[in-house]
């Protein structure tokens, strides 16, 4: 993903609250989430599933790993990211966020959430 102008990156000390603030106010919002890098190419994780949580832990063994949860009528994904290095917000231009990019240089990966209109942008439905 090409970093914008309206690309920032959150500072790892604020992670925590950012993603908790994130959690709250994007919850039950349908989200897209894509898995870059490995020796697997580009996976789609989810499509069109709502968010439940988004949290980093702060405690114990766990420490430092980012957690995402989202679910549907299915049952509910659960994606960890052991040891991410940076969180990039790429928002439009009137602020609103469209993905969150969440990169691990321990396995060089980029875990790539995508809220609101941008989870469907490019998909197109098949008859």
């Amino acid at each position: 993903m090409a970093h914008t102008d309206h690309t920032r990156e959150i500072p790892r000390e604020g992670w925590a609250d950012y993603l908790a603030l994130l959690s709250n106010m994007e919850k039950e919002q349908p989200v897209r989430i894509e898995v870059e890098g490995m020796e697997l190419g580009d996976q789609p994780l989810a499509t069109g599933l709502q968010l439940v949580e988004i949290s980093l832990e702060e405690k114990g063994s766990d420490r430092g790993v980012v957690e995402i949860i989202v679910g549907g009528p299915g049952g509910e994904i659960t994606h960890r990211i052991q040891k991410p290095d940076h969180i990039y917000a790429d928002e439009s231009e009137s602020g609103e966020l469209e993905c969150l990019d969440i990169e691990s240089s321990e396995d060089n990966t980029k875990t790539l959430i995508y809220f609101g209109q941008a989870t469907t942008a490019g998909a197109r439905k098949m008859d």
